[in-house]
């Protein structure tokens, strides 16, 4: 059960991860868009001369496979750092939940040998009642009998008193 609710919880913060990391991509493209777009007004207006200063991936398949030239940039160093940063904090973050799903697996384990175990003492403790049960009754019935012995012997000498 507690295994079936461990899954349940990882499988909620694995999600909220993935909306966080859906909503941080929506907002990082609305903003790569306006900037591509006021960098291709740019580009427009300024000379061929400054290098490249468009869109870091070409809209179209042809420019962007066929035509792609190694010696033109195609990325600055900040947006690469950026992005390295990004995927080193996606890194840690996977690496953190790795780490409690390893704990979670340990004391999941851990638990299900304890309870193994608890049941086998379980079940040698019953096995004891059961037993001292039984010894309990048989011990009953030799003092019922042994009472009765004494009722017997009581009788007896009351009789021989009575007899003198």
């Amino acid at each position: 059960m507690k295994l079936i609710a461990t899954i349940a919880a990882l499988s909620a913060v694995s999600n909220a991860l993935n909306l966080e990391a859906k909503a941080e991509t929506e907002a990082q493209a609305e903003v790569a868009v306006e900037a591509t777009t006021e960098v291709q007004a740019e580009a427009e207006q300024s000379a061929p001369s400054q290098g490249w200063s468009g869109p870091i991936v070409p809209e179209v398949y042809s420019a962007a496979v066929k035509d792609f030239d190694l010696s033109t940039p195609f990325t600055s160093q900040e947006e690469y750092k950026k992005q390295l940063d990004i995927y080193s904090d996606q890194i840690i973050a996977i690496e953190a939940l790795r780490m409690e799903i390893i704990k979670l697996d340990y004391s999941i384990t851990k638990s299900e040998e304890d309870y193994t175990t608890n049941a086998r003492r379980i079940l040698a403790n019953a096995d004891k009642i059961m037993e001292n049960h039984q010894n309990a009754l048989n011990n009953k019935a030799n003092i019922e009998k042994l009472q009765m012995d004494v009722d017997d012997v009581g009788t007896c000498l009351n009789r021989q008193f009575d007899e003198q």
